[in-house]
């Protein structure tokens, strides 16, 4: 009876994810005992499928808002549920329902109707969770590791496909020697320290004069894993293929919903647990590989005329944006990130719903450039969306996307570093020559045969038209943004 009293807010605070655990198990039995029926009477799965799915992920999010317990450490300080977790796990959830509305068309189209794919969005959404409240580098370690596995399969989806085999082999070749990097470092560091919990690792660390090598060698191994996981540059050399090789809805949940997640985790790292060593370490660091980031996905875009390796690059450059913002050190920074991390993932979204429906349309087994000429007079609208989506990851006002540019820009600047914000700002010039060159093929270009562009779906309506109207519409009222993510922020500071 005590035990159970003692461990009651940990348990309620853990809600959404025993219900996540829960509905793993129910989404596997449906898909079991509705699969052999479904098999003999050829009938189509996917849509019952897709209803559970979504009603699930509904559910999560109202657990996740309504959770009463607001800041605390959660299972002997493994994990911690504060104001950061709460809204980065509502921002997860909703970015996984928007990749499942938006699959059904899809799935049918390349046949794939096994009922294991939204299994897979379900444990992605638990493990992604528990990475956002992870307190202790073996739980960060344990959820990274689950969250990959599911990466690693879904990687290699289409069994027929050579590309896919080989976007999942070269995913899981090299997240295993980050995993390796990540694993060694958190050795040395439990060896500097005597502890892998990230509050005790603050208040050994707060006043601490000097640190012996094997400590600086356990960090950057440890934020060179989780970089690799983001596609930061110098470790993105596993982005464009995976991207390019994986089937377009894993690509598509590969590009928008992680990295908020890791983000959390990289957050926590710097600003909690070694926040005593920015001046000597974190801010040369994440100035290098933000600037790095920014040049890989400048010049490497240019020469691509492949769609999702286009994506890829340009994914690289705008995470090391927010490497210039995590390298700011101030309240501003953080808040630059998430709101930087929010706006990208909308807009990422948005986009590869586009190459989703693209990829319906089209016999090529990688899109090109020549794939997208006509869709503006075949689908005016929906090309005017697109249009200015990319004008927003250009970060061309009044977007979105210039907002939080200049949010980075901002910070970087309030830091002191204006060597580094002119040369953001020139990669920022230089990569919009690639924006600017699909603008140019959807307005400019004459298509030789006939083009046909599938209808979205209702799913897919509703999703791109909420996220048009959330970052195109953003300067009316600026304000909520401005106010939600600084309270996010400053609820990671205190």
């Amino acid at each position: 009876m005590k035990f159970s009293i003692f461990f009651q807010n940990d348990t309620i605070a853990f809600l959404p994810e025993l219900f996540l655990a829960i509905s793993i198990l129910v989404v596997l039995m449906h898909g079991s005992f509705l699969g052999l029926s479904a098999a003999a009477l050829y009938t189509y799965l996917t849509p019952s499928m897709i209803r559970l799915t979504s009603i699930i992920l509904f559910i999560s999010a109202f657990l996740v808002v309504n959770n009463p317990i607001e800041s605390q450490t959660l299972w002997n300080s493994i994990f911690i549920t504060d104001h950061l977790s709460v809204w980065l796990k509502l921002f997860v959830v909703l970015g996984l329902f928007a990749c499942v509305s938006v699959s059904e068309a899809y799935l049918f189209s390349v046949r794939l109707r096994a009922f294991e794919f939204f299994f897979f969005i379900i444990s992605i959404c638990l493990s992604l969770c528990l990475l956002i409240s992870s307190y202790d580098l073996l739980s960060i370690y344990l959820n990274i590791e689950f969250m990959s596995l599911i990466f690693y399969v879904l990687a290699t989806w289409k069994k027929n496909s050579y590309f896919s085999a080989e976007a999942g082999l070269k995913y899981f070749i090299l997240g295993s020697v980050a995993s390796v990097f990540f694993l060694f470092g958190a050795s040395l560091i439990y060896f500097s320290m005597g502890t892998t919990n990230l509050g005790s690792l603050s208040l050994l660390t707060e006043n601490l004069a000097g640190c012996s090598p094997l400590f600086y060698l356990g960090l950057i191994c440890l934020i060179s894993a989780l970089l690799f996981k983001l596609g930061s540059a110098p470790y993105h050399m596993w982005i464009a293929d995976v991207y390019e090789g994986a089937p377009t809805i894993v690509s598509l949940i590969f590009a928008s919903v992680p990295k908020l997640a890791i983000f959390v985790v990289v957050l926590r790292l710097v600003y909690t647990s070694f926040w005593c060593l920015f001046p000597v370490f974190w801010e040369d660091f994440f100035c290098l590989c933000g600037l790095f980031s920014l040049f890989i996905g400048c010049v490497c875009g240019l020469g691509e005329t492949k769609i999702k390796r286009l994506l890829a690059f340009s994914s690289v450059g705008h995470v090391g944006f927010l490497c210039l913002g995590l390298a700011s050190g101030s309240v501003e920074g953080i808040q630059s990130v998430l709101f930087y991390l929010l706006i990208y993932m909308l807009t990422a979204i948005f986009l590869w719903v586009y190459v989703l429906h693209l990829d319906l349309t089209s016999d090529n087994s990688f899109l090109t450039f020549s794939d997208v000429i006509g869709l503006v007079r075949s689908n005016p609208v929906f090309g005017l969306g697109i249009a200015l989506m990319i004008f927003s990851l250009a970060g061309v006002p009044p977007l979105g996307g210039f907002f939080a540019k200049l949010n980075i820009f901002v910070s970087v600047v309030d830091s002191s570093y204006y060597l580094v914000a002119i040369f953001a700002v020139l990669t920022s010039v230089v990569s919009a020559f690639y924006y600017i060159r699909l603008i140019k093929i959807f307005y400019f270009e004459k298509a030789e045969d006939w083009f046909y562009f599938a209808p979205l779906t209702k799913g897919a309506a509703f999703c791109v038209v909420i996220i048009g109207w959330t970052v195109i519409f953003f300067m009316l009222s600026p304000n909520l943004f401005y106010l939600l993510i600084y309270k996010i922020a400053i609820g990671l500071m205190i």
